[in-house]
């Protein structure tokens, strides 16, 4: 059985180790940089690892494992683009809520096991179910793996998850080579979704013996362990010839689990890592010494600097029901108030970019949002507007809507009193004093909170509060993944919980019944473009990366996630 210690006693076992990481020599074990592997090998720093089972992972680091050791039905290459992965062809039904997908033949584990239909159902199902604990019902609640909720859709899941059922009836095998996945409503996008690392097949082994699996996970991509992973030590990955994509172009990888950037990049400079990470101190001698890639993603000799921007958003979830926020009006002046330049420049260092609309570039080319404008002159027009307005009883239209019977024709107040929550924590403070400013300078009287993710969850969830700083980070690069998951009404931690509009509904309600992409995307773009004109949300920032690359590397690239395309690495 896998027990809380090996889910939850990751970061403890890190922070230990990574102290000593900087000693000792032996092959396999994480020194800095100055690994002990052949010179054909890439070696990639990617921050600190916690754990490398697919059950288990729950940061990027892990998901750069996943993606060398598993290859799922479907992949995104190095543009980006959804492709074949481990399954030939995906074909949907008509009615978008059945995938069949086809499997070559002879594909195989790195342990030279059959990868069949059933490979995939039995690592399905592992993610659903909850991780056997070693400790009785009474004593904690059960515990799940972060990725299973990625097949919430599926046929089965929910009783599986809780217990009433032994296995996904969506989950069917007619043959070894037919995978065929029923889910319980529309998801035209559901092949992207199979794209995520942690979905690849997963040999009986993992059941057999989840304790080794964890440590030594066997799987189908371009890649294997070496050595079952020491935590606190790097991951060194051997190239698997018949994976099903084709063999990698380097021989080997090491994956070095640095947390300090700045400790990594000297190592970098050294000779000692190939790929990290550049600080926000070292932006200078980065450009001093690398040329930037013209496509922000593509490293080679002579481009070996990559910056761009992520699929994720840093934004603001306003309460459109109740308070300030219920006037459409507001929430437009509040969004013109932030300085998204500013933002990105002072506080997350060049960490991220302006967002002009909610979703990436990186993800797809979208008409930016007007309101993402920074304009302190118009934003307080419209708050000076609004005011007198309320004291003349003749309150100001605003485009959009919220809930039926919610929009508030009262006075409003003086000042314009928020409140602000976010998580305790990382750049939160730094961002909220950020955005505190801004909107004080527009006539807003802003009261924040830190919370625990406990609290900040129960306080979201039953809309107390004006504003809430939120993050999203997609498991899936599709345009209509993200916008399902901001614009759909949800009494829950992700989507809108405080802001519904009949007509936006109905059109996201189209999308998922819309087959074909093209016509798919259009509702898509009608969708963004309501919500741009009503602002439920607030776009601040896209996460963005700076990572370079050393001379010794003739081709890399950065994925719209953050994470190195091992696959197509090679060295010179």
């Amino acid at each position: 059985m896998i027990d809380r210690r090996t889910l939850c006693g990751a970061a403890m076992g890190i922070a230990a180790m990574s102290a000593l990481s900087a000693c000792g020599g032996q092959e396999g074990g994480s020194q800095g940089g100055a690994e002990t592997v052949p010179a054909s090998w890439l070696k990639c720093r990617v921050g600190k690892l916690s754990e490398v089972d697919p059950l288990l992972v729950q940061d990027r680091a892990g998901l750069q494992v996943l993606s060398a050791v598993f290859t799922p039905l479907m992949r995104f290459d190095a543009n980006g683009e959804l492709v074949p992965g481990a399954a030939l062809s995906c074909a949907v039904s008509d009615d978008a809520c059945t995938f069949t997908f086809k499997l070559p033949a002879h594909a195989v584990f790195h342990n030279g096991e059959r990868v069949t239909a059933s490979s995939f159902k039995i690592a399905w199902e592992r993610l659903v179910r909850a991780i056997p604990s070693g400790e009785s019902a009474s004593d904690a609640e059960p515990l799940f793996g972060r990725w299973g909720s990625l097949l919430h859709l599926v046929d089965g899941y929910a009783a599986l998850r809780a217990g009433r059922a032994s296995e996904m009836v969506g989950l069917r095998c007619p043959d070894d080579a037919t995978f065929v996945v029923t889910l319980t409503q529309p998801c035209p996008y559901f092949d992207h979704v199979t794209a995520h690392p942690a979905l690849g097949p997963v040999p009986a082994a993992a059941l057999a013996d989840p304790e080794a699996f964890a440590l030594k996970p066997v799987g189908n991509g371009p890649f294997a362990l070496k050595y079952p992973w020491e935590r606190g030590r790097g991951v060194m990955l051997a190239s698997f010839a018949d994976c099903a994509i084709g063999a990698p172009l380097t021989a080997g990888v090491l994956l070095d689990p640095m947390a300090d950037t700045v400790a990594a990049y000297k190592q970098f400079r050294a000779g000692n890592i190939d790929i990290t990470d550049v600080p926000v101190d070292q932006l200078s001698d980065a450009e001093d010494i690398a040329t930037p890639a013209p496509d922000g993603r593509s490293m080679a000799v002579d481009a070996r600097l990559a910056h761009g921007v992520e699929g994720g958003l840093l934004y603001l979830s306003l309460n459109c029901v109740s308070g300030v926020f219920s006037r459409p009006e507001m929430r437009r002046a509040a969004c013109l108030s932030v300085d998204r330049e500013a933002l990105c420049r002072k506080v997350l260092k060049f960490s991220g970019e302006p967002a002009l609309g909610p979703i990436s570039p990186r993800v797809a080319e979208i008409q930016p949002w007007d309101a993402c404008t920074y304009d302190p002159e118009g934003s307080l027009q419209l708050v000076e507007a609004a005011k007198l307005a309320a004291l003349q009883n003749d309150p100001v239209e605003g485009e959009g809507s919220a809930e039926e019977g919610t929009e508030t024709d009262a006075p409003l107040p003086d000042p314009l009193d928020l409140d602000l929550i976010y998580r305790k924590g990382g750049t939160g403070a730094r961002v909220v004093a950020h955005v505190v400013r801004d909107l004080e300078a527009a006539g807003f009287s802003v009261k924040t909170e830190a919370l625990d993710t406990d609290d900040f969850v129960k306080r979201y969830r039953s809309a107390e509060f004006d504003c809430a700083l939120r993050t999203l980070e997609p498991p899936v690069p599709a345009l209509e993944a993200i916008a399902d998951e901001l614009l759909t009404y949800d009494r829950s931690s992700a989507g809108i919980s405080v802001y519904r509009d009949e007509r936006l509904d109905h059109v996201l309600a189209e999308a998922r019944r819309t087959i074909d992409v093209a016509t798919r995307r259009a509702l898509i773009q009608d969708a963004l473009s309501m919500a741009g004109e009503s602002l439920p949300l607030i776009p601040l920032a896209h996460p963005a990366y700076t990572k370079i690359a050393s001379d010794r590397v003739a081709a890399s690239a950065v994925d719209a996630f953050g994470k190195i395309d091992l696959f197509a690495s090679e060295l010179v």
